[in-house]
């Protein structure tokens, strides 16, 4: 069992088995009881966990949350109190082993979790320098230079720490603190020090009067105080990495803390807050409180705009065979086709993906982008990929169709049922780059890594606020290097990035010209 965790639950109120019980003075809870209850209360946190798992599968988000440690964590405990049961569960030690379960610790993450949204991870750590390599690990330590945090939120954004620690034993940790800080040869009774039963602490006027804005204690106190360091290892994680342009917010959750505490917790609480950490205190949610899986899952759609701004990529996988039927392999497929005919078996890019990410959204691209889009249909495509992309993009030649014609029109070149919220046509779009003055700094670096036609589309997203969605990924990372390797935090483009391409099948005829389009990049 972790050591932050294992020796708190000692001084809580409410025993294991659900009575009251004074734990100075002994097991009056026979550990066969304690361990019934706990094995009971596991198997209700590993169904929750399996049935959320299940959801996920069920939604094709199984690989965007990082559930095994945690359920894992779950488990070995399980393990442990089933063990312990099994062997003299009514012996003092044993029980005393059963009220130090990490089990209070795994319910107040789970039913913290249950209160956020976009969920990532539970139990990951984030290194603020370079990540052990297998054999550092082994000599020294996998822990060094990281920070663990509980649950990963918001895709990312909310780095969670929950602790079960109770105000009796932080209580004794500052005295603790000020005990080891304080010579040898010094009376800590006139110091203001007490020790008395559960190592009930109080701190000296003293002490209190040394709080600043970073806390009461004093650096070194600080660093003594589990929490504390605990934060103290976060902001560093924090400050090391960024998330969609942005330092990740750090929020510590503290359920067994009063949202009155004494003034000795208050300082440290002040500390906490001084770190740039959010510090929530009791009960996290009322008990009327009811959660969905649909709430706390992540939404890979929740931070779209109301207008989309669509790239060469994706304008080509909206009209290739490839998406809208089933198509055998040829021949003289490359292996990125082939195994985009795979793909698309497993999971279909358009009602799966693409048609719900758009749902309800005003479309639009560059007319570069539409551009260089024709330019490869015309060399490639097939008759059905040409006649949607007639479909799909008004050019300003074409007479305008009503977006139910034009949805018509795409149901009888394709298998799937045409959403009745995809908004057409694609309206193409002007875009002058030159003007740029309003980007931070680190647009001019961008600018000058990318092709004429990807400054145009990843630009106007950019200065317009809109999400730009793209399949090409090389791009949208070389992007978010430049821009999240420049000083404070500048904010780059929003790219949406689908993590499948769709090619067109076309025609053998005319890929080698095709091969120049490529390699001007889209």
């Amino acid at each position: 069992m972790p050591a932050d965790h294992s020796s708190l639950i000692a001084d809580d109120t409410r025993s294991l088995d659900g009575s009251k019980h004074d734990t100075a003075d002994g097991c009056l809870v026979q550990g066969a009881v304690i361990a019934e209850n706990l094995v009971e209360r596991c198997h209700e946190l590993l169904n929750e966990l399996e049935a959320f798992q299940k959801y996920l599968q069920e939604c094709k988000l199984e690989q965007a949350v990082e559930l095994k440690p945690f359920r894992n964590s779950i488990a070995a405990e399980l393990k442990s109190v089933e063990r312990l049961g099994s062997a003299n569960p009514n012996s003092d030690r044993t029980a005393h082993a059963l009220r130090s379960s990490n089990l209070p610790f795994h319910t107040a993450v789970w039913d913290t979790a249950k209160t956020c949204s976009g969920l990532v991870a539970f139990t990951k750590r984030f290194y603020w320098d370079t990540p052990p390599t297998r054999k550092s690990k082994r000599s020294q330590g996998s822990k060094r230079g990281c920070a663990l945090v509980d649950i990963v939120a918001q895709d990312g954004q909310q780095w969670i720490k929950v602790s079960t620690v109770t105000e009796t034993r932080l209580l004794f940790e500052l005295a603790k603190a000020e005990w080891e800080g304080a010579d040898s040869d010094s009376d800590s009774d006139e110091n203001g020090l007490l020790v008395d039963g559960l190592a009930h602490a109080s701190i000296n006027n003293e002490t209190l009067a040394k709080s600043q804005d970073s806390g009461c204690q004093n650096k070194s106190d600080d660093e003594r105080v589990e929490i504390i360091r605990q934060v103290q290892d976060l902001r560093k994680a924090a400050l090391a990495h960024k998330v969609h342009y942005k330092h990740p917010a750090v929020s510590v959750i503290l359920p067994k803390i009063s949202k009155e505490p004494p003034p000795e917790i208050s300082c440290i609480l002040d500390t906490i807050r001084s770190l740039g950490a959010i510090v929530h205190v009791g009960p996290l949610a009322p008990p009327d409180f009811q959660f969905t899986f649909s709430n706390i899952a992540p939404n890979p759609f929740a931070n779209l705009t109301s207008i989309l701004n669509i790239d060469c990529t994706i304008l080509l996988a909206l009209v290739s065979d490839l998406s809208h039927q089933a198509t055998t392999s040829e021949p003289w497929f490359n292996k990125a086709i082939n195994r985009q005919i795979e793909l698309e078996k497993q999971a279909q890019l358009l009602p799966s993906t693409l048609w719900p990410a758009m749902a309800g959204k005003d479309l639009v691209c560059t007319k570069e982008a539409a551009r260089r889009m024709q330019e490869i249909v015309d060399t490639i495509g097939t008759e059905s990929e040409r006649r949607r992309t007639d479909l799909l993009i008004l050019l300003p030649s074409q007479t305008q169709e009503t977006p139910e014609a034009l949805r018509r029109g795409f149901a009888q070149l394709s298998n799937y049922t045409i959403p009745s919220d995809w908004i057409l046509p694609i309206r193409v779009v002007d875009f002058n780059i030159d003007d740029i003055s309003r980007l931070p700094p680190a647009a001019q670096k961008v600018k000058e890594s990318l092709t004429l036609i990807n400054q145009s589309v990843f630009f106007y997203g950019w200065t317009r606020g809109v999400s730009t969605l793209t399949s090409n990924r090389t791009v949208a990372k070389e992007i978010e290097v430049i821009v999240e390797g420049e000083e404070g935090e500048q904010v780059g483009p929003k790219v949406w990035l689908c993590t499948t391409a769709r090619s067109l099948v076309g025609k053998e005829k005319g890929r080698r010209d095709l091969s120049r389009m490529v390699e001007e990049g889209f």
